[in-house]
């Protein structure tokens, strides 16, 4: 049994009933750990967590707008992304969620699906964002995306970190992180929020030419550039006009890897994500917003 399954089983017997009562993720994590014991990380719980409040018949959900989880009643349906992203500020307006509100719009107005994990920690074990490319089919008119059904059809991946306030250091560091965090998926890029100084480009370059790993730079977070929250909730034409006004620089593509899904098992923290993208190709259908399933 898979970690969701074991969660769809055990959640409803430990998760209290009220929203008064709701448990933050770290408390939630200690009464999963009581009954599962200590073989998942706290990423991987938590990117469970976020996928499960918003996939079909599951009890699991979460206060609107803020923090605490608790068991949703019988009957009640809360599966549509769309009311997290039209709730009041869910997300802080540090650099940071900023940086990845900006990301998730960039690739998903490329017409990549974006799984973006909880920013709430630097993380080697899996990276910031997982951008999805799917199987040919069709954007539809609501937002969701319907596949041609082909039995040979699969989901690939790009593996994105994201360095909000570089320095040389920074960037170098998070190169790597996003050269550890990307060994799982077909390509892996780090995305600068910033242009770092001359020498440091030509440092990242022929780094990013020896391993393969992308490198874009938007020159800045501008101060024109809305909050966190309100990019979130932008339709495609206004994301798209939002992210090109932005100077950006392709400074390497990433090299893509014919990596077999087996490989993800080294790197449990992934296993969501791969889950998610799974369950989406083998229905042939990714509803509209679920494409964000794990921001926190």
């Amino acid at each position: 049994m898979n970690l969701r399954d074991k969660l769809r089983e055990i959640l409803p017997s430990i998760l209290p009933r009220h929203p008064q009562n709701a448990l933050k993720g770290k408390e939630l994590i200690a009464r999963v750990r009581t009954v599962l014991g200590e073989d998942y990380s706290d990423g991987t719980l938590l990117s469970q967590f976020s996928a499960l409040t918003f996939e079909e018949g599951s009890r699991l959900t979460r206060i609107p707008g803020g923090q605490g989880y608790y068991l949703r009643p019988e009957g009640e349906d809360d599966t549509s992304l769309k009311n997290f992203f039209t709730t009041p500020a869910s997300v802080a307006d540090s650099p940071l969620h900023r940086a990845i509100a900006l990301a998730s719009r960039m690739y998903d107005t490329e017409g990549l699906s974006v799984f973006v994990y909880p920013v709430d920690e630097e993380s080697w074990n899996h990276p910031d964002l997982v951008a999805v490319q799917w199987p040919a089919g069709q954007w539809e008119d609501d937002g969701s995306y319907t596949m041609i059904d082909d039995p040979r059809r699969a989901a690939s991946f790009r593996a994105v970190c994201v360095c909000a306030e570089p320095s040389g250091v920074s960037c170098r560091r998070h190169f790597f992180r996003t050269l550890a965090c990307g060994q799982w998926a077909q390509e892996a890029e780090l995305l600068i929020i910033g242009m770092p100084d001359e020498t440091e480009q030509y440092a990242l370059n022929r780094l990013a030419g020896r391993f393969g790993v992308g490198i874009r730079c938007i020159d800045s977070l501008s101060d024109f550039l809305p909050r966190a929250d309100v990019m979130l909730r932008m339709n495609r034409r206004e994301a798209s006009d939002t992210v090109h006004a932005l100077p950006c620089t392709t400074a390497a593509h990433p090299r893509h890897w014919n990596i077999p899904p087996q490989a993800a098992a080294e790197m449990p923290d992934v296993a969501p994500v791969q889950e998610w993208a799974t369950y989406c190709v083998q229905r042939g259908h990714v509803e509209a917003y679920e494409r964000r399933v794990a921001i926190d």
